[in-house]
């Protein structure tokens, strides 16, 4: 167990409307990554014919009051804002993550809930798995692959921890940073889950949907 995350066993997650009691929630769609081992842009990439950015956009929308995208330079034709990773451009998700609490400072949000673009079987219940009745920091999942570090709960009282890493461009990593937030991991198992978190690093990768 890593000694910055405590793990809890997995709750009875909320239901939506008590979620809504609790906190606003948006999502983040982290879609910076310069997909090199993928060899084209794979937010792109077409899975039955729908961008594989726009299968994460429909699985997550549902579970949120508003959806952003964060580090692309177009929208791949959804109809959500587009957030500018702006002079942390190259340092990767947690630009993405900065970007995306600034937005929902912006529009009131309490916490947002980021993504990455190329999970295109992301939980349809992670939302609900990730909401607990304290919510003042990070939430994370913990499943039987580990931390999944990149589809997160997060307060917007850690833009200043945000902030500071990506000043002093150092530990730049997601799970460094939730361990440096004090972040919770809820273990679940995986028939908790309502999809998978296959990542598609590779055009090989699409073989496993």
């Amino acid at each position: 167990m890593s000694s910055g995350i405590w793990i809890r066993p997995g709750r009875r997650a909320m239901n939506k409307d008590q979620c809504d009691l609790v906190t606003r929630i948006a999502g983040i769609i982290l879609a910076g990554g310069a997909s090199r081992r993928f060899g084209t842009d794979k937010a792109a990439t077409l899975i039955d014919d729908r961008p594989m950015i726009a299968h994460v956009a429909g699985r997550l929308s549902s579970q949120v009051e508003a959806l952003a995208i964060a580090g692309a330079d177009q929208t791949y034709s959804l109809a959500c804002p587009l957030l500018e990773d702006g002079a942390h451009a190259t340092k990767g998700p947690l630009a993405g993550l900065a970007a995306g609490l600034i937005w929902a400072l912006e529009n009131n949000f309490s916490h947002v809930v980021t993504a990455p673009c190329d999970l295109p079987l992301l939980p349809r219940n992670l939302v609900r798995l990730l909401s607990t009745q304290e919510q003042t920091s990070p939430a994370v999942l913990k499943t039987s692959h580990g931390i999944e570090a990149a589809c997160a709960m997060w307060p917007i009282s850690v833009f200043p921890i945000v902030e500071e890493r990506l000043k002093v461009g150092k530990s730049l990593s997601m799970r460094g940073l939730l361990e440096a937030a004090g972040a919770s991991a809820i273990q679940v198992h995986d028939d908790d889950l309502d999809g998978s978190f296959i990542n598609i690093n590779a055009p090989d990768d699409l073989a496993q949907l």
